[in-house]
């Protein structure tokens, strides 16, 4: 039996189109934090996809006590960017010339937040209201405007963290202490503090994305390590410690998934996306921009 191709009106195109870089931009937001913190210490972070459960309910919390979404959202980042500096401040700076046993350590991490979120929350997922409820039109179809908002936003972190990197200090210091942090350290640099910020900033990354997702998907205990495990699949595709690879693998992975699931299930899907990276991953290793520097 010969399979045929579905067949796209422009309105239908355009939907799949937006949900290709609305996901896409979810993914980013996730593994974005990752790649700060990966690139600059080496860090294999379980515990943000924990801490973007946390700005999930962080998110819905105080948008329910306050009546504003956006006061839920730059709350829940504020809170979850101090948990960030505490965990990095109290436990894991000791860790980070021991991989195996910081990644052991924020697995744990995880575990706890999770098991503690779902005790006081329960497991049913929540929904947070949207700040911009309704559709738009676009070529014909209507699209919803939290997702435009998604895709806005995610570019507009981009933008921000590469300005970061590229035009201040403290990424002049990031790019130093990556790279030659013994020479940065004798230029007078603090590496301690370029650790702790950047795990911060990381941290923050990960609460915009859980309470960004909150009105698409709503929250629960375990949504953030959904996210972390395209995202980390992201971060090796597109180089190690590469935020620009970041950006571009996670638009390809959000197109993928949204296209393909006019030809498969989710599950597999997801699963052809695993197959391609890992098939990608033997023929070039450090990915699509993986060098010995960090942070292009």
């Amino acid at each position: 039996m010969m399979y045929h191709l579905p067949l796209l009106t422009s309105s239908e195109f355009a939907t799949y189109l937006l949900n290709g870089i609305s996901q896409g931009m979810i993914i980013f937001l996730v593994a974005s934090g990752l790649t700060l913190i990966f690139g600059l210490i080496g860090l294999i972070n379980f515990a943000h996809g924990a801490l973007v459960a946390l700005g999930g309910y962080g998110t819905l919390l105080i948008a329910d006590a306050t009546g504003s979404f956006w006061l839920g959202l730059f709350g829940a980042i504020a809170l979850v960017a101090l948990l960030g500096l505490v965990l990095e401040r109290s436990v894991l700076h000791r860790v980070y010339e021991r991989p195996l046993l910081g990644f052991l350590g924020t697995f744990g991490m995880y575990v706890v937040i999770e098991e503690l979120i779902s005790f006081q929350f329960g497991d049913q997922a929540r929904q947070i209201a949207s700040p911009l409820p309704g559709y738009v039109s676009f070529m014909g179809a209507t699209y919803p405007k939290h997702r435009l908002l998604i895709i806005a936003i995610g570019f507009a972190v981009a933008l921000g963290i590469g300005a970061l990197l590229s035009y201040t200090r403290l990424g002049m210091e990031i790019h130093a202490t990556a790279t030659e942090s013994e020479t940065a350290e004798i230029l007078g640099v603090d590496s301690a503090r370029v650790y702790t910020l950047t795990f911060v900033i990381g941290a923050a990354l990960a609460a915009l994305a859980g309470g960004l997702t909150g009105p698409v998907t709503s929250v629960s205990p375990g949504m953030g390590m959904s996210y972390m495990i395209l995202a980390f699949l992201v971060i090796i595709v597109g180089g190690m410690g590469s935020f620009k690879g970041s950006f571009l693998v996670s638009l390809i992975v959000g197109q993928i998934t949204a296209f393909g699931w006019l030809f498969l299930q989710p599950t597999y899907v997801r699963l052809g996306v695993f197959v391609a990276a890992m098939v990608f991953i033997l023929y070039k290793p450090r990915g699509f921009f993986g060098k010995p520097e960090v942070f292009e």
